[in-house]
């Protein structure tokens, strides 16, 4: 283990405990002291810490409150509990909860320090898997989000040139076009990406409860808080707070918001005094947030102040070549996840995905070839498989004609365009004349105008398996 200082941090109400726990550990690492779990998080806004070691019992946040804030927000500093009763199912909780370890708080110093330079050397690890995932996960995030098409290029060069800003940011995008996921790249770039990242959906939190979500409460300050509450502004301190659908924030919460924006401070419900917080905003909906203000349910300033800097996401229908790159991609990654080895997309799906609609955008795209794989029996996904998960009739917005467009407009298939097409439309038209017949081939054929036996020719030449009859 290497001796270079590492920083950790005692959480303890009793100042004489604190001493004891810190004093072997100043030897070869810097060590900050709390007496709270509100004190710690003042610590943790401004300090990059290694390990903390908590108390279970604390006035205000409890040491296992504490414990959860820490493992949401800062996945990197390893936790190690410490009690005065030293009881074993307080021990269970912490590891089960995701601390490094339990300790009575009696123990002897070279025993603290000991399982401390032992979290350290996991922590060390951890770290470096931390940072390998986050270059996958950006990876993943950067492909999901954009692709070759124009529609799409500007949109990272974009993120690379105002990442490192301190400007707030308002992607607007359908549902499904991955506004988060652009969030989560405009943290990972930003000037700081080892902060915590705070998501929030406004539209999944009910009306009454957004405010002492957002901006905490103190013990007393309605019926029910039973104790002091921080809210998303200060857990997302010295990182990014995303707030999802922000059009569906109640008026009267907004002015709140704006003051934030502008004082960067905020006002626990029931609290005293300001609060300064060191936070990125980045908002997203899927609304017209411009129409909302001009029909009066939106903020005009703060609207101006939420699009500084305006990214507009597109659905997947605008982003021509996409579907099938995307495609491609997921086929790769939830082939090994699911099937232990990369897939890949046969020639004849292709015009099948690319005449689809997408009203669910990329989301949807992802969710059909997951849904694909389930029962894939072969190395490829073909127009066959996809029979029941992308019905030609689905596609209303461009149905026959959009499939049509993008085979005469795409690269040449294998086996030319007419044979793509008729493989494209003969698989699923064969399945809704199965499906409306409940399976009965010779009722199906006669449906088809064909006889029974060319039927189960087609299917066998298509790979559909036969229910029996």
């Amino acid at each position: 283990m290497s001796t270079r200082s590492r920083t950790i941090l005692i959480v303890d109400q009793d100042e004489a405990a604190r001493e004891a726990l810190g004093t072997p550990l100043r030897r070869d690492h810097r060590v900050l002291r709390a007496g709270s779990g509100e004190a710690a998080l003042a610590i943790l806004m401004r300090e990059e810490l290694d390990v903390a070691l908590l108390d279970v019992e604390q006035p205000g946040i409890s040491g296992f409150e504490l414990l959860r804030i820490l493992r949401e927000n800062y996945p990197a500093v390893e936790v190690i509990m410490i009690s005065a009763a030293g009881r074993v199912d307080d021990a269970v909780r912490a590891v089960k909860e995701g601390a490094f370890h339990f300790v009575a708080k009696h123990s002897e110093p070279e025993a603290v320090r000991s399982l401390v330079e032992h979290a350290l050397e996991r922590q060390q690890l951890n770290r470096e898997v931390l940072r390998l995932r986050t270059e996958v996960d950006e990876s993943t995030d950067r492909e999901f989000v954009a692709g070759p098409s124009p529609a799409t290029r500007g949109i990272l060069d974009l993120v690379g040139r105002v990442a490192g800003l301190s400007a707030t940011v308002l992607i607007l995008g359908e549902s499904g076009t991955g506004k988060e996921l652009l969030a989560r790249l405009l943290h990972r770039q930003s000037a700081r990406p080892e902060g915590p990242f705070v998501a929030v959906n406004l539209a999944a939190i009910p009306r009454e409860l957004v405010e002492s979500l957002l901006f905490g409460y103190e013990k007393g300050s309605f019926t029910g808080a039973m104790r002091q509450q921080i809210g998303k502004f200060e857990l997302a301190s010295g990182g990014t707070l995303f707030l999802d659908e922000i059009g569906e924030m109640p008026l009267e919460l907004q002015a709140k918001l704006l003051r934030v924006l502008q004082e960067r401070e905020i006002d626990r419900v029931g609290g005293t005094r300001p609060l300064p917080v060191d936070v990125r905003i980045v908002a997203a909906t899927n609304a017209d947030l411009a129409r909302s203000v001009e029909e009066g349910r939106f903020r005009r300033d703060l609207y101006y102040r939420l699009a500084v800097v305006p990214i507009r996401l597109p659905p997947l229908r605008e982003r021509e070549g996409d579907v099938v790159l995307l495609a491609r991609h997921f086929l790769a990654k939830y082939g090994e996840q699911l099937k232990g080895r990369p897939l890949g997309l046969a020639k004849d799906a292709e015009p099948l995905l690319q005449s689809h609609g997408w009203p669910g955008n990329v989301r949807e795209l992802q969710n059909v070839i997951q849904r694909a794989l389930l029962k894939l029996a072969g190395t490829r996904v073909a127009a066959k498989d996809l029979v029941g998960l992308l019905p030609i009739a689905t596609s209303q917005e461009r149905g026959v004609s959009g499939l049509v467009e993008s085979l005469l407009d795409g690269a040449p298939p294998d086996g030319g365009r007419y044979q793509a097409a008729l493989a494209a439309v003969e698989a699923p038209l064969i399945a809704a004349a199965l499906a409306r017949t409940s399976g009965n081939q010779l009722r199906a054929a006669e449906l088809l105008g064909m006889n029974r036996n060319t039927l189960r020719e087609r299917m066998r030449a298509l790979g559909m398996k036969p229910r029996s009859e």
